[in-house]
């Protein structure tokens, strides 16, 4: 079974010969833990993409203030500022273009070039593509989502009261972030991906942002909007939102999403796997970050068997996706991959 056909039967709840692997090496990981990181996942061999060797760029003396802090911002093609606190990992906006909405009309949206063939950009990214599926890799690409990006333009309360109370400002911007994404979309099917990935935090610890009506009224036809020529092109949508969305996992199913990465801590597992299942909606199975970075190697171990027993995942509708945050201890990792080894054999 290549790569390619593992993942695809896993989206589509199918067995599958071993584990399907989801493996990020990442600035941070290498940063922290050097070469030695790269090369123990590369014992374990991922299914999305090969491990990357490619050379990150460390951070300089200058990244740092006087106490010796990371300490990095810059400001983004929409005009935001982000500021850095960690290395490697995502920042913060600390100055945003619409906290006052008098300056939409002025505004200059980043929109991005429809790609045609004859472009190179287009060419280099085919080529690109077919080289990794002629290796056998399942190609997923993307970040296609309204809410985040809002939140980073305008402050978060502030985006909540809007979606409340229907403001026209939050419309106008919204239709400009679906057209962005409709141009996104068209690019990534024409360079031939395999799966498109949305992302979006609808949920907190215990329940939704706000509610499940709000969600079908304003998000839900816009993503269906979104996801109709992707399903027509064949593809697979996976779709990334942290905390407890259970309420609307039936509304993603039915708008043609295929798969999911949760955040785990927020649900019952056995619930979430059996409704998931029921509704053959495939799990990005994301360990806990938290118990990686405070927890010992019999933890971290015990957890990924937890995962390995509750979504079955030599069954197909769950993968494993692994990734190395700021603070990892090498053993819990190291844990992490001598599971999945036992667990393949």
């Amino acid at each position: 079974m290549t790569h390619r056909e593992r993942v695809i039967n896993a989206i589509e709840f199918k067995p599958i010969d071993k584990i399907a692997l989801e493996c990020d090496v990442n600035a941070v990981a290498i940063y922290e833990h050097g070469e030695k990181i790269r090369e123990l996942f590369k014992t374990i061999e991922g299914d999305f993409t090969p491990i990357s060797d490619e050379k990150f760029t460390m951070p300089s003396p200058e990244d740092f203030d006087r106490d010796g802090n990371y300490s990095r911002s810059n400001v983004d093609e929409f005009g935001i500022t982000w500021e850095y606190k960690i290395f490697g990992i995502q920042g913060h906006p600390v100055k945003r273009p619409l906290d006052d909405w008098s300056k939409l009309e002025e505004y200059q949206f980043p929109y991005p070039k429809a790609l045609t063939e004859g472009d190179s950009e287009l060419k280099a990214l085919k080529a690109e593509y077919a080289k990794l599926k002629s290796n056998g890799f399942f190609i997923k690409r993307g970040w296609v989502g309204f809410l985040q990006q809002t939140t980073a333009l305008r402050k978060f309360e502030d985006v909540l009261m809007d979606i409340y109370c229907q403001d026209e400002h939050l419309y106008k911007l919204t239709d400009m972030l679906f057209e962005k994404s409709k141009i996104d979309i068209e690019n990534l099917i024409k360079s031939d991906v395999d799966c498109i990935q949305f992302g979006d935090d609808f949920g907190m610890q215990e329940t939704m942002m706000f509610s499940p009506e709000v969600f079908r009224d304003f998000y839900k036809p816009r993503f269906k909007e979104l996801i109709k020529p992707i399903k027509k092109a064949g593809k697979k949508v996976h779709f990334h939102s942290c905390g407890h969305i259970k309420p609307i996992l039936e509304d993603f199913k039915e708008i043609g999403v295929d798969s999911i990465w949760p955040q785990l801590t927020a649900y019952d597992l056995k619930e979430l796997a059996a409704m998931c299942k029921d509704l053959q909606l495939a799990i990005a199975i994301h360990p806990d970050r938290s118990g990686i970075t405070d927890g010992t190697p019999d933890y971290v171990k015990r957890k990924m068997y937890e995962y390995a027993e509750i979504f079955r995942p030599m069954e197909g509708g769950s993968w494993l996706y692994l990734e190395v945050d700021n603070g990892f201890p090498y053993e819990n990792i190291e844990a992490m991959v001598e599971v999945i080894k036992e667990l393949n054999r």
